[in-house]
């Protein structure tokens, strides 16, 4: 899969996420789909790790994007 689809599927991924009404972080801090995407596309010294954050009764309530730096 080209580097433009992988981009268009990870961005219809998290719209949906969000249309879902699940919170969206990057980097600890509150954020959008096209954010996150841009963040992916623009990382040059790292890349982003999702984790699923969920709630007492085990539904995910937040997807977190932290990025994690190449050494």
């Amino acid at each position: 899969m080209g580097k433009k689809k992988e981009t268009a599927k990870l961005l219809d991924e998290l719209k949906q996420y969000d249309k879902c009404g699940l919170e969206l972080y990057l980097n600890g801090a509150p954020s959008t789909p096209k954010a996150i995407v841009k963040a992916h596309k623009i990382a040059e010294t790292g890349f982003y790790m999702r984790d699923y954050v969920k709630n007492d009764y085990g539904e995910v309530e937040k997807l977190v994007f932290n990025v994690v730096k190449k050494e």
